[in-house]
């Protein structure tokens, strides 16, 4: 009974161990994924077309779902973005995640964001698709929805 009991409690200490173990990898993964979308937030801001495409992966996508619209690719990409920047030159953009899941080497973030631009605020969802590569966890989707958009009314201006 002697060794029984000792074989078993060496099982069960490895496993708790182990479980420890993947938690911790888990989390360590989750915060890198996490970082990974402070970047886009920061490229964003700093309207820095190369800095968001580098964080894509190479056959990444952002789906508009509001307009119905793919761009896939880097060149696709970067027209996105800087018809974003070029539309709003004063953008401020920030995006909050709500749910982070870490499966092996593939990641979904689901978060709100919110674009404050020279004609309103938009507020919408994000649903991000990542993987990680040897050069850390790319985008390889945003299905991005506008949810609700605040437009500014300008004033009007005669002209003579």
């Amino acid at each position: 009974m002697g060794f029984a009991y000792l074989v078993l409690m060496l099982l069960v200490f490895t496993l708790v161990t182990h479980l420890a173990t993947v938690e911790a990898s888990s989390q360590e993964e989750e915060y890198t994924v996490r970082k990974t979308l402070r970047e886009y937030v920061r490229a964003m801001n700093q309207r820095s077309l190369e800095d968001i495409v580098a964080l894509y992966a190479s056959d990444g996508k952002f789906v508009d779902e509001t307009f119905d619209e793919v761009f896939s690719g880097s060149y696709r990409l970067r027209e996105l973005y800087d018809g974003i920047f070029e539309t709003n030159p004063r953008l401020v953009f920030t995006a909050f995640p709500w749910r982070v899941e870490v499966v092996g080497d593939d990641a979904s973030v689901d978060c709100s964001w919110s674009l404050v631009g020279n004609a309103g605020v938009y507020n919408g969802m994000y649903y991000i698709s990542m993987s990680k590569t040897s050069l850390g966890w790319k985008i390889t989707e945003i299905d991005a929805h506008i949810t609700v958009i605040h437009n500014y009314y300008l004033p009007y201006v005669f002209t003579p």
